[in-house]
């Protein structure tokens, strides 16, 4: 929120609202007054809801402790409860990085009880805002209040964000009995954490024993995480657990917990620590996070369960071996064949800049197939493109070398990834079935270091299991290094076998796209707006036909991604083949606003005709 626009908001309500006419009686009640006013606010913008609510708490005595109550109850940082003391808080607008409130004087009683007055009615704080930094000096003064009763009786979540380790210890003061959410956001890996804050830490659950949510910093702890396990280990009720890196001992005290519904954490050293838990583990857990740095421990995991959980996200460091992908998709298979939402497999890549390819462009004619047309449901045969053609420009009698498994693969180029290239394997249709037996996902995100080769048969064996799918991305970032066989006709049958589809990233084959059809059949998907295409080949000849038919069968989409990442933008002639999908998506873009024009013109044209023939009838 805009300080000025802030200061504005929190001061005005702190005079009373003058007397004005009778409302209506309807607004007497005060559970009707509390829906209106917290509707207001998760419904707008946090200044437009804030000057709202603001409004509201000066229109009349009867809005004005509804109104006034909700704009209080979330705070972005302190800065909000230091307003009312212009005399006590100064801006040094010479402090680095930003400007920065200090005080001018200690706090007197009279001070504290009106600070106290306004923080009764904060239920939810998030301690730091960046765009409205306080001084140490201030947190410092807040955490020794003149009582002993809490300084903010009311807080149920804290949010904890401020990086400065010699502030940690306000979250004392700010912890009670009324805290049931916890989130302690650190973003600084290298902060070096002190026994001090270690032993704040430690006394958080005899603190706020009520906590059923809890973050805790997924790195900061690397070399402590006794501490975090002590910790985890001393709360009995929690439900969400977000954390990093938790001992066998702590491991095994969450598994026996009946309240437990979520569960994210990483695991450093993965021997033996799944013969921590007993079995039937995480009966009541139906959300996983699991960041590894191998898949060896996935499967003793898995098969230590209990229940049959909703949705499993597993990122891992390095990249896993194809038996150790189709063994964990073999491994799920034991859980309910209805349970299953949500499946996630993520190599985890660091960030990098953007290296765009140094080789100059080939632009080399090479042999093109007999012009396929990519007419569904025409009356010619259609003939598709063998897999093994790879489509980017080369120089003939050059061809990339052969994988193991005879596909052709997408060189990487010349650029050093700083490492040895590992292994690549290609995931076709057999590594994926085992997971046809779940009817009930919604959502598949693989992103492995393998080539991927489907066609359109595959692809139709494999979504006409998943009705219910709504977002499939395959290899979004490294891409699937083999020539696509997937065309048109497979997306056209995906789209048919799933209605809800909403976000798709797969690889498209383009070689039959010659020429704009006149007709096809008549399916369409309205919800996508951004198709993902990862390393999708395409040819300049082509942009035309591919726009218009991706136009066709999405006409709300608009925006396509291909050649988006660091790992695909290293290979041969990448910026060629980005540059032509941001020239389809731009096409794809106008056409679209062509057709919805269109549209328009033909309901208008349909109402004109209406009212003609209500007019002759008449």
């Amino acid at each position: 929120m805009d300080s000025e626009r802030a200061s504005g908001i929190f001061q005005c309500v702190t005079h009373s609202p003058p007397q004005h006419a009778q409302l209506h009686r309807l607004f007497l009640i005060q559970e009707l007054l509390c829906i209106i006013c917290e509707h207001i606010r998760n419904g707008s913008s946090s200044i437009a809801a804030g000057r709202t609510l603001a409004s509201l708490a000066r229109t009349s005595k009867v809005f004005h402790h509804v109104a006034t109550s909700v704009l209080w109850s979330r705070l972005e940082g302190l800065t909000p409860l230091l307003r009312p003391f212009s005399d006590l808080i100064f801006t040094d607008i010479a402090a680095r990085p930003q400007p920065m409130s200090m005080l001018r004087r200690p706090l007197k009683i009279a001070d504290w009880e009106t600070l106290r007055g306004l923080a009764r009615r904060v239920e939810h704080l998030c301690v730091h805002d960046p765009a409205r930094p306080v001084d140490v000096s201030i947190v410092l003064s807040l955490c020794h209040p003149p009582t002993n009763s809490p300084l903010f009786p009311n807080l149920k979540s804290i949010h904890w964000n401020d990086e400065r380790t010699e502030t940690f210890s306000f979250i004392r003061t700010l912890s009670g009995p009324t805290v049931t959410s916890l989130v302690i956001s650190i973003t600084n890996d290298s902060r070096k954490w002190h026994i001090p804050e270690l032993g704040i830490l430690a006394s958080l659950p005899y603190v706020c024993p009520n906590v059923t949510e809890v973050t805790l910093p997924t790195n900061a702890f690397c070399k402590d995480f006794p501490s975090l396990s002590e910790a985890l280990c001393a709360w009995n009720n929690l439900k969400e657990i977000r954390c990093g890196v938790i001992e066998g001992t702590a491991l095994a005290h969450l598994a026996k917990q009946p309240a437990l519904r979520k569960l994210s954490f990483n695991i450093l050293n993965n021997a033996g620590l799944a013969s921590y838990l007993p079995s039937g583990a995480f009966s009541c857990v139906r959300d996983f996070e699991i960041h590894v740095a191998n898949m060896s421990f996935l499967d003793a995991f898995i098969n230590r369960l209990g229940g049959s959980p909703a949705s499993m996200h597993v990122q891992v460091d390095t990249n896993p071996p194809p038996t150790s992908i189709t063994s964990l998709f073999t491994t799920l298979r034991r859980f309910t064949s209805t349970q299953l939402q949500d499946l996630s497999l993520r190599l985890m890549t660091p960030p990098s800049p953007r290296v765009m390819p140094v080789h100059p462009p080939q632009v080399v004619a090479h042999p093109q197939p007999a012009a396929y047309a990519y007419v569904v449901g025409g009356g010619g045969g259609w003939i598709p493109p063998p897999i093994n053609m790879v489509g980017y420009p080369i120089t003939l009698g050059n061809q990339p070398p052969l994988a193991p498994n005879g596909f052709h693969t997408l060189p990487l180029g010349n650029i050093s990834t700083g490492g040895p290239t590992p292994a690549c394997h290609t995931l076709t249709l057999r590594d994926f079935m085992p997971l046809t037996c779940f009817k009930s996902l919604g959502r598949i995100d693989i992103s492995v270091n393998h080539s991927i080769h489907l066609d359109d048969n595959d692809l139709r064996s494999l979504v006409s299991a998943w009705p219910h799918l709504y977002s499939l991305s395959l290899n979004d970032t490294a891409g699937w290094r083999v020539k696509s066989g997937i065309t048109q006709i497979g997306l056209i049958a995906m789209l048919d076998c799933c209605p809800d589809l909403q976000k798709l990233c797969i690889a498209l084959n383009t070689d039959a796209f010659i020429e704009v059809p006149s007709d096809r059949e008549g399916i369409e998907n309205t919800a996508l707006r951004t198709l993902g295409l990862a390393d999708s080949l395409i040819e300049a000849r082509a942009t035309v036909a591919v726009a218009a038919f991706l136009s066709d069968i999405f006409p709300n989409l608009t925006t396509i991604v291909a050649w988006d990442s660091v790992v695909m933008s290293r290979r041969l002639n990448a910026g060629i083949y980005a540059e032509r999908w941001m020239h389809v998506s731009a096409q794809v873009h106008g056409m679209n606003k062509v057709r919805a024009q269109e549209r328009k013109w033909w309901l208008s044209d349909d109402d004109d005709e209406s009212e003609a023939c209500a007019m002759s009838q008449a």
